[in-house]
């Protein structure tokens, strides 16, 4: 009997290939058509994702030509030893006459919802002609616009929210409208909420009875950039003592308690409220507390390392006293090495013009480092240009259409 020297067509396009880099299967899209279609496959992009999970992880910086009025995103990809690659050009938008609206950017499962800061419109009239909202692939560099979503009613405040739920497999995006009705008094505010799922074309009206919500939605600070993590999207409802938690599948609002011994502490940047949640090795985090942060130099992380039975550990970080100059020190997340990513609360005004430094706390040796981050040396624009640190990512080939 006659053996094949050839592997199966299977083992190749669903276990060889896609151990490749996400780089080097964008350039093997243009060999023929039949690859280009492999690289397409959602089950391929499911298989070279499961592979390459937890084994890589870019960070994605801006900055802003005042001469263009163009916002660039740039990618850094973080080495194994913790060492930074040089910036990449992913690309770039147009933004208003300032740099007050620059785009925020929230990453979820490798892909980048990007939409604009201070998102208040009076006159919804006037809503079209804000800025477009964008879901974004960094390893593709595919991109759609989402579609336009008015308010309905005056004065009113948008923000959006990106989540991915594992067991439906589906991308959604979760708009938050605060607004006061015709006619009513200045203090009777309500919401709307909306959800775009990716790959359909229009916007949901989402029925939410406030009275039935466990939390006070007035008070809950939607504006804040949340965290999606086991198929949720998760705020800090600091004022109530609770999570919020919003859930991809069902799209039911539900909370979850702090700690009893946790005492929140709020952290801004650049004078914005900073998150206070954030991935610490795939559980949901809480920043704090309060007294070790301004008493004894230390942070601290509550871990909900039981998310279903709700069991928080708390994680002490002593931070060095050489780092006072850098203000609080903001977790974001913890990166494929097992570090944890830090963002200064203090604008950098010694060293060279855009730059930017990225501190990284090792958690199993309790040790501290940093790099520093430049733009591209051929850039004209660079000597005046502020690089800013606004998310990370992991590889991520889905397709966007």
């Amino acid at each position: 009997m006659e053996s094949s020297s050839e592997l199966p067509s299977e083992i190749i396009c669903f276990q060889i290939l896609p151990r490749l880099p996400s780089k080097s299967l964008m350039r093997f899209k243009c060999v023929c058509k039949s690859w280009s279609s492999l690289v397409h496959n959602p089950s391929f992009a499911d298989a070279h994702q499961s592979l390459h999970r937890n084994k890589l992880t870019h960070l994605l910086l801006t900055t802003w030509d005042t001469a263009t009025r163009q916002q660039h995103f740039l990618s850094v990809q973080i080495n194994q030893d913790g060492s930074p690659t040089p910036a990449i050009h992913l690309l770039n938008l147009p933004t208003m006459s300032n740099d007050h609206r620059l785009y925020n950017a929230q990453s979820t499962n490798g892909l980048v919802c990007l939409y604009p800061s201070n998102t208040l419109s009076r006159d919804h009239t006037l809503a079209y002609l804000d800025p477009p909202n964008f879901i974004f692939n960094p390893c593709t560099r595919e991109s759609i616009i989402l579609p336009h979503a008015s308010p309905a009613y005056c004065t009113s405040h948008v923000t959006y929210h990106f989540g991915f739920g594992p067991l439906t497999n589906e991308y959604k995006v979760l708009q938050v409208q605060t607004f006061r009705p015709h006619y009513s008094i200045p203090t009777d505010m309500t919401f709307m909420f909306k959800i775009f799922k990716l790959g359909t074309s229009l916007w949901r009206r989402l029925e939410v009875d406030l009275n039935d919500l466990a939390f006070d939605p007035l008070e809950c600070p939607f504006k804040v950039q949340a965290v999606c993590i086991n198929g949720a999207i998760h705020w800090m409802h600091w004022k109530e003592n609770v999570v919020v938690v919003f859930d991809i599948g069902d799209e039911k609002f539900r909370v979850i308690p702090f700690h009893q011994d946790y005492i929140c502490f709020i952290h801004c940047i650049f004078g914005e409220v900073m998150r206070n949640v954030l991935e610490v090795d795939g559980c949901l985090a809480l920043i704090g507390d309060k007294k070790l942060m301004i008493l004894q130099n230390m942070m601290a992380l509550w871990i909900l390392k039981d998310y279903q039975n709700q069991v928080w550990v708390r994680k002490t970080i002593m931070l060095p006293h050489c780092w006072r100059a850098l203000g609080c020190l903001v977790p974001l997340r913890t990166i494929h090495n097992g570090e944890l990513l830090l963002q200064s609360t203090v604008l950098r005004v010694h060293g060279p013009p855009g730059h930017v430094r990225v501190h990284v706390y090792n958690m199993e040796s309790k040790s501290f480092s940093e790099s520093e981050i430049g733009l591209p040396s051929e850039w004209t624009f660079r000597n005046d240009a502020r690089l800013k640190l606004v998310a990370s990512y992991d590889d991520n080939i889905v397709p966007l259409r």
